[in-house]
């Protein structure tokens, strides 16, 4: 048994047999011996769960039942895990090569990082690279709230403690669970993003980000209203353009 700290990471699934492989081997292939990967499967009919069965062997544990959505998957994944540091990583996204002892480095290296995330490639359905996103300046739960910083989900990694300190992801959102929990760590924790890219974001025509990204904007309200975001700040007119944007596209038929 490894003497490094174990790193649990979950992976909610449905119907995404298409990518779902890839995800799960670049969690199976890391070099970083002691990792804890969990699967929950909201009952897939696609054929997912014959990739998730050829895997079984490498995987610490997989169900596949109807669940709530991809929040309570995550929450019930967080629930279980036993590693010092726990993430998730979406089934249509994918870890980059050999990265998580640089993960484990910095949380080990500052015990007041309490989430640890990366820079990031933009992927599309074929896995050919399309972009690159990356926070610019200090990451803190003022500027994720009201503009200047940003957290990407892929690759991020938090301290098990603190999850189990500060709760698990609002069940009431669908879109941005994952930003209300990055604002509620950092008011009690350091955030630092690491110069690697750590993993790739896919974008494609059934991915939320792509098919429903008007949903996310009522959520970050809620969000920021919940926590006291400014109503003059860059968040707030970042929202107020996209909206206007949406409303044109609209308007003219586009």
């Amino acid at each position: 048994m490894s003497n490094l700290p174990l790193v649990s990471i979950i992976t909610p699934s449905y119907n995404q047999a298409q990518f779902l492989e890839e995800t799960i081997l670049s969690v199976l292939n890391q070099d970083y011996p002691n990792i804890e990967y969990l699967i929950y499967d909201g009952g897939s009919t696609d054929g997912a769960v014959d990739i998730i069965r050829k895997h079984t062997r490498d995987i610490s544990f997989w169900e596949s039942k109807p669940d709530e959505g991809q929040t309570h998957a995550i929450n019930k994944g967080f629930r279980r895990a036993k590693g010092k540091y726990v993430g998730w990583l979406n089934s249509d996204d994918f870890l980059e090569p050999n990265i998580l002892g640089y993960i484990v480095d910095a949380f080990e290296n500052d015990p007041a990082i309490g989430t640890v995330c990366g820079k990031i490639y933009l992927v599309n359905a074929e896995s050919k690279k399309i972009g690159k996103r990356f926070n610019y300046g200090e990451i803190t739960a003022e500027r994720l709230l009201n503009g200047g910083s940003q957290i990407n989900q892929p690759g991020s990694f938090h301290r098990r403690e603190l999850l189990e300190e500060y709760g698990n992801l609002d069940m009431s959102l669908n879109y941005v669970m994952d930003y209300e929990l990055w604002i509620k760590l950092a008011k009690h924790s350091t955030v630092k993003q690491i110069d690697k890219f750590v993993a790739n974001h896919r974008l494609h025509a059934s991915s939320k980000t792509q098919s429903e990204f008007m949903n996310f904007i009522p959520e970050i309200k809620k969000v920021r209203k919940k926590y006291g975001g400014k109503r003059i700040c860059g968040k707030a007119f970042h929202i107020l353009r996209v909206e206007l944007g949406y409303s044109r596209r609209k308007l003219i038929g586009f």
